[in-house]
């Protein structure tokens, strides 16, 4: 225990040495009950009763002076009695205490928390317990308020969906947590490395000058992670003052995903557009081939000389070259008709296999993987076997030492994830077939332009160009997608997917067969283009048919009345100036309801053809035709017994 005086008790030495003892303890009793903030208590340890106490006491407790003095230490305090007896016990052992924050109980009942320091004096022989309690709620209240706002931040930070990261100096100081995660390690691996460190070398300087202003607009550049790899993002920057220190508080947001998107996008405008003025030379080319094609079938049938023959098949072999990139052209743009059938691509798989084996020479090994349980699809079966056998020819240029093609079949669901990076599609079942090879593969800018018509990297005379973008359109036509995968030195898949439907299998139909095409029936033709129509009308006549050729259908009208219904058939182009060929034959048929008809066009985007698919109640003929063809389906539309 320690003998100790009164603080307000004056001391040996003081510079108070004007004042007497008794008005030094006056005065210095008088500032520490009234002046100090602490309340101080002072109690006797044998009835363990407080003694007396200070203003700021009553103040913070709410008991008068008087009151105080009668309260005991079990009434004061809020903590459990044992807990009481350990803090007293100790106190007898060490004379002083820090005894931390205590809970004390204030008149109304209401319990406190404050800070509390204790010890054993001796006043004249007599023992006490001296304390000195502290209001720390205003503190405690700070602290936590900080501690809150700081979680909040923490919390706030955690759930952006940017990367955001503090640095001072052009060092990383702190960060959320997808800081670490764009940049591929944890954050704690980040702090104190330079932000130069991930950022592309390209584009140093100009984020240099960047890193000077206080603050700019969101900025897109490429950053690299703690592996090597690239990354685009989009940043913006806010430079905030810390006292002396300067901050840089960085927002980053990975957009690697929106841009490959909006690549995505891009590049299906651009193959639309080309798509569109492809189809539209090809439609204008039909009529001209279909003249070529028939003349020169016509003329090769009566030439006397072998050099004439010989020269005019040499003419209709080009013109039917020409028809065939014609129809390629019309393929990618997605209006070549087509006839659909509900198919097991298995089957169809299986089929190919052997022609694909001769195809792809021994260098390279075939292994097909048919799926089980595949679904049926509905597509034009010639035309999904041209695109498997595109990719395959592809594929086969790709290895030219050797490797292996593989061909799998399998049931997809597309779901939201792999719709949210492919936005052309829509989510549901699909049958899918990949063709896969362990080929050079191919780098970013020829993946951008892998579908574009004419477009190769073979060399000259080893393809025309058109049959990726051949394969591109049947696919889109067919209500599916052909997306690919491949990088330099590792190959390519190329993968298509096609509605899967809940359908009987289409079963083949039996040949019809060959018919006379000669007749002596009166035909009514309407063709707008002169020379496709004179030339049908001469093939017609050459035939044994009285033709009637008209070129709009006003004079169709007057002809079908001066014929007084006289007419055998119909043949029609679809798109006709005043109306079409479908509205004028149903107007003919309100006065011949037996008349059949014979719908011809080269376009897929009128009333009887609508995505390249013929309605199944109509007789169509697609341009371009030879006389031979235009002929036979003339006389197989007259020999059927029902009309339609």
């Amino acid at each position: 225990m320690l003998e100790i005086r009164f603080p307000w008790q004056r001391p040996h030495g003081s510079i108070a040495a004007d004042l007497n003892n008794d008005a030094y303890t006056s005065v210095m009793g008088a500032a520490v009950m009234s002046l100090t903030t602490d309340a101080m208590v002072v109690v006797d340890p044998a009835a363990q009763r407080l003694l007396e106490v200070n203003r700021a006491f009553t103040r913070l407790f709410g008991y008068s002076l008087s009151e105080a003095q009668g309260l005991t230490l079990q009434d004061f305090s809020a903590a459990e009695p044992a807990n009481l007896e350990t803090l007293l016990r100790q106190l007898e052992e060490r004379g002083e205490l820090n005894a931390g924050v205590r809970p004390y109980r204030c008149k109304d009942g209401s319990v406190v928390h404050m800070e509390t320091r204790v010890g054993m004096i001796a006043v004249e022989g007599r023992p006490l317990y001296c304390a000195v309690i502290r209001d720390v709620s205003e503190l405690k209240a700070a602290q936590v308020a900080a501690a809150e706002s700081e979680e909040r931040f923490r919390t706030l930070a955690k759930a952006a969906f940017e990367g955001i990261g503090i640095t001072a100096g052009g060092r990383i100081v702190d960060g959320n947590e997808q800081l670490g995660e764009l940049l591929g390690v944890p954050l704690a691996d980040l702090l104190g490395r330079s932000v130069a460190d991930f950022i592309a070398p390209e584009w140093q300087e100009r984020l240099a000058a960047r890193f000077q202003a206080s603050e700019g607009e969101p900025f897109e550049h490429v950053m690299l992670r703690v592996d090597g790899t690239r990354f685009e993002v989009e940043s913006q920057a806010k430079v905030l003052r810390m006292g002396e220190r300067s901050l840089r508080v960085t927002a980053l947001r990975d957009i690697s995903k929106r841009k490959r998107l909006e690549e995505q996008l891009h590049q299906s405008q651009r193959l639309e557009s080309v798509g569109r003025l492809a189809g539209g030379v090809a439609h204008d080319f039909n009529n001209l081939l279909t003249v070529i094609l028939s003349l020169s079938q016509m003329l090769h049938e009566r030439a006397p000389l072998a050099q004439d023959k010989d020269d005019l098949q040499q003419i209709q072999l080009a013109a039917e070259r020409a028809a065939a990139l014609t129809q390629q052209l019309l393929a990618f743009a997605r209006r070549r008709i087509v006839e659909p059938k509900v198919i097991d691509l298995n089957k169809l798989v299986s089929d190919i296999d052997r022609m694909l084996q001769r195809l792809l020479g021994e260098h390279i090994a075939l292994v097909t993987v048919c799926g089980p349980g595949l679904g049926a699809v509905r597509v034009d079966p010639g035309q999904l076997e041209q695109v498997i056998v595109n990719l395959a020819v592809n594929a086969r240029d790709a290895m030219p030492a050797g490797g292996t093609l593989t061909i799998e079949t399998q049931n997809v669901v597309l779901g939201s994830d792999y719709v949210s990076s492919h936005p052309e599609v829509t989510p549901g079942e699909y049958v899918m077939v990949a063709v896969s090879d362990t080929g050079s593969g191919m780098d970013s800018a020829t993946l951008a332009r892998i579908f574009e018509p004419f477009f190769t990297t073979k060399s000259p005379n080893r393809g025309s160009g058109l049959g990726l973008a051949t394969s591109y359109g049947i696919v889109k036509q067919s209500g599916g997608q052909l997306w690919v995968y491949s990088e330099p030195g590792r190959g390519t898949t190329f993968k298509v997917y096609l509605p899967r439907v809940y359908e009987a299998l289409s079963h083949a139909q039996l040949k019809v067969p060959v018919v006379p095409s000669r007749g002596r029936e009166t035909l009514l033709l309407v063709e707008d283009d002169d020379m496709v129509r004179r030339v049908a009308a001469r093939a017609l006549t050459q035939s044994g048919y009285l033709v009637i050729e008209v070129a709009t259908p006003s004079e169709a009208q007057r002809e079908f009345a001066r014929l007084g219904g006289n007419v055998g058939a119909l043949i029609t182009d679809v798109v006709l100036p005043e109306m079409s060929g479908r509205d004028l034959a149903q107007l003919l048929r309100k006065q011949m309801p037996g008349l059949r008809v014979l719908y011809t066009s080269g376009y897929t985007e009128n009333t009887i053809v609508h995505q390249g698919v013929v309605d199944a109640d109509v007789d169509f003929l697609a341009k371009p035709y030879v006389s031979a063809e235009l002929t036979r389906r003339v006389r197989e539309v007259l020999d059927r017994p029902e009309t339609r």
